[in-house]
């Protein structure tokens, strides 16, 4: 006998690919959801890694900055202590300069000379004295002229003083400027 199938096949496929295309759709959706999931996840793992690469940054630079200034501030202190190395560097130089031009000049002063005061003033002296007469110091400045410590001295002041109201003495004022080579090069000062 002949079988005959009286149940709706056709109604029973058509739900069966309802549900088969929903299965395909309801796993596309997941599948979507997933590389938006991952690529959302990726997204933010690169922007975190890039703030963290950032504060890096920003921290090294702030390091340097901090280091740039501790620089600047050596850099200060060295130029300090440079000037002021150099300044007793120039002192120590001109010291025996200005023994060897004191040295000198008591050297040079004849017997009837007397100074009273004597001032140095960069690269020259002046000298206040006393003198018996004219031609002794005409022979101070002679002597002076043939020193090699000292120029070509100027005479400033000659007057007639009486002193003591019985001697009359020859009051001078002198300025003698002094070789750069030999004398108190660079030092300024009264003395």
């Amino acid at each position: 006998m002949t079988r005959i199938n009286l149940l709706p096949w056709r109604e029973a496929r058509r739900l069966q690919r309802q549900r088969d295309l929903i299965g395909m759709l309801v796993a596309a959706a997941l599948l979507g959801a997933g590389i938006v999931f991952g690529v959302y996840t990726e997204i933010n793992n690169r922007i975190e890694y890039q703030q963290q690469r950032n504060q890096y940054l920003t921290g090294e630079i702030a390091r340097l900055k901090k280091a740039a200034e501790e620089l600047e501030e050596l850099k200060k202190t060295k130029t300090r202590l440079l000037d002021r190395l150099n300044v007793i560097q120039k002192l120590q130089a001109s010291r025996p300069g200005m023994v060897r031009t004191l040295d000198g000049l008591v050297r040079l002063i004849p017997q009837d000379i007397y100074l009273t005061s004597f001032k140095i003033a960069g690269t020259q002296i002046t000298l206040n004295g006393v003198a018996k007469s004219d031609l002794v110091i005409s022979e101070f400045m002679r002597s002076i002229r043939d020193s090699k410590l000292f120029g070509e001295p100027a005479l400033q002041i000659i007057e007639t003083k009486t002193i003591n109201k019985a001697v009359q003495a020859r009051v001078f004022e002198l300025i003698v400027p002094i070789k750069v080579d030999r004398g108190l090069a660079g030092a300024e000062g009264n003395t």
